[in-house]
């Protein structure tokens, strides 16, 4: 009868396999979002006062370091028309997890772009180049 009860109480493990863009239940519907975006939405909370510096959580706080001190892109539209770009890129189908993270990590080559984004391997090297060139140009 125990074993029974723990059974029920055990988590079904799921598969979580990033390389071939499975996340697992939790973040099966959420969107990447790129450092930039990050920034904005804190910025946003700010402003409305939603968010006091001062009330920042130490991790709220090094975030915001963080996404202020990496965030290539300087405006929405530009963070937009980007993800946009990639994400209909031929008939390539980029995830949006593929999208923010070359606008990230913003990679000058393929090589660089497939060893810091494993599910690219999945792309020919020129297929990944032009996701470079596209994030590059922003």
């Amino acid at each position: 009868m125990a074993d029974r009860a723990m059974g029920k109480r055990r988590k079904v493990e799921e598969k979580v396999d990033i390389a071939n863009l499975s996340f697992g239940e939790d973040f099966e519907h959420a969107e990447a979002m790129l450092n930039a975006e990050v920034k904005t939405v804190i910025e946003k909370l700010n402003e409305t006062n939603q968010l006091e510096r001062d009330d920042m959580s130490e991790m709220m706080s090094n975030t915001f370091k963080y996404v202020e001190m990496f965030g290539e892109f300087q405006d929405l539209d530009s963070i937009s028309l980007c993800k946009r770009e990639l994400m209909e890129l031929g008939d390539l189908k980029v995830h949006g997890f593929e999208a923010a993270s070359l606008g990230n990590l913003m990679p000058a080559t393929a090589d660089e772009a497939k060893s810091l984004i494993t599910s690219l391997q999945r792309f020919d090297d020129e297929d990944v180049k032009q996701m470079c060139n596209i994030v590059q140009r922003y």
